[in-house]
């Protein structure tokens, strides 16, 4: 093929997915961990797969904003609307339904096809979409204004913890005045059970841009999947001190637990007609055996319980 010759994508929806999960499988391996979840349609014991996001102006060489840049000039003077149309490129190379092949020419579509580089966006992971939308005026009309991405990131800490842990996963994050999803590929790092809205349309295609290359179980989620509707109880996690603890799925609880044990009670008639309980036993083999986390409830969870 020579310089000359136009490469087209009109035909081709989904000529990104090869690149995308290959370059996911080199960085972070999201999209391998969710298709994994759907395939077995639970929740994984294993951790979300950690995207450290960063306010996009701390990048030396801001080499993510200059490629996209150099994108949206070329069309500025000969494209209205440019922006959208270079979104709905995107999706369009995601195969996203719903969205057509926007109204551009085949100079246009070579030009991106050779610049747009999918790779630089995960060596300097970050919210560029709001960056973009910012600089182009995209929504101003309607109210939109993008919360620094370090505000988000205490937000989402504020809420959720310090840390991501196991009962995060299915714990339900709803934004609903999303913008283009800063907080959400925050939450992303917590859980699997992700929601977004906004107003304007085109606020929400960026969005879906962002879930494509960082938060694929936003993309993606089957109508009948079940797996955030089953009962998790306490699961035994590892802690960096080398031993294993339980932790309650519902509430995070690590500390306060009652022990189910089947000890031999008596019932029995006294001569006066009451009913008496004999003194329980407990079994010397307790003594020194490790506990069944199958055998243990939450006492902060029934204590929410009866307190409602």
């Amino acid at each position: 093929m020579q310089d000359t010759d136009i490469r087209s994508t009109r035909d081709k929806p989904g000529w990104l997915i090869p690149y995308l999960l290959g370059l996911d499988d080199m960085f972070y391996g999201r999209w391998n961990y969710w298709l994994r979840t759907l395939d077995k349609d639970r929740i994984p014991d294993e951790p979300i797969p950690v995207v450290r996001f960063q306010p996009v102006m701390t990048y030396p060489g801001h080499s993510v904003l200059k490629n996209l840049n150099d994108c949206i000039n070329y069309a500025s003077h000969s494209h209205s609307n440019v922006i959208e149309k270079f979104v709905d490129w995107l999706l369009w190379g995601f195969h996203y339904k719903g969205v057509s092949f926007p109204g551009i020419d085949e100079k246009t579509d070579d030009y991106w096809y050779c610049t747009f580089n999918l790779g630089l966006f995960y060596q300097e992971p970050g919210d560029y979409m709001a960056e973009l939308a910012q600089n182009h005026n995209v929504g101003t009309g309607a109210g939109f204004f993008a919360t620094p991405m370090s505000v988000v990131e205490m937000m989402v800490k504020m809420t959720m913890g310090d840390e991501p842990r196991p009962f995060h996963k299915t714990k339900s994050v709803l934004d609903p005045c999303c913008g283009t999803g800063g907080m959400l590929l925050f939450a992303s790092n917590y859980s699997l059970n992700l929601f977004g809205s906004d107003i304007n349309p085109l606020l929400c295609k960026m969005a879906m841009v962002n879930a494509f290359i960082y938060v694929p179980w936003m993309v993606y989620r089957p109508k009948n999947s079940r797996m955030f509707e089953q009962e998790r109880g306490i699961i035994e996690i590892e802690v960096p001190e080398g031993f294993s603890i339980p932790e309650c799925q519902h509430c995070g609880n690590r500390k306060n637990f009652y022990l189910e044990v089947e000890s031999d009670h008596e019932l029995f008639s006294s001569p006066a007609g009451l009913i008496e309980i004999s003194q329980p036993k407990l079994s010397s083999e307790l003594i020194g055996k490790r506990l069944d986390i199958d055998n243990i409830v939450c006492i902060a969870c029934i204590e929410k319980a009866e307190a409602t």
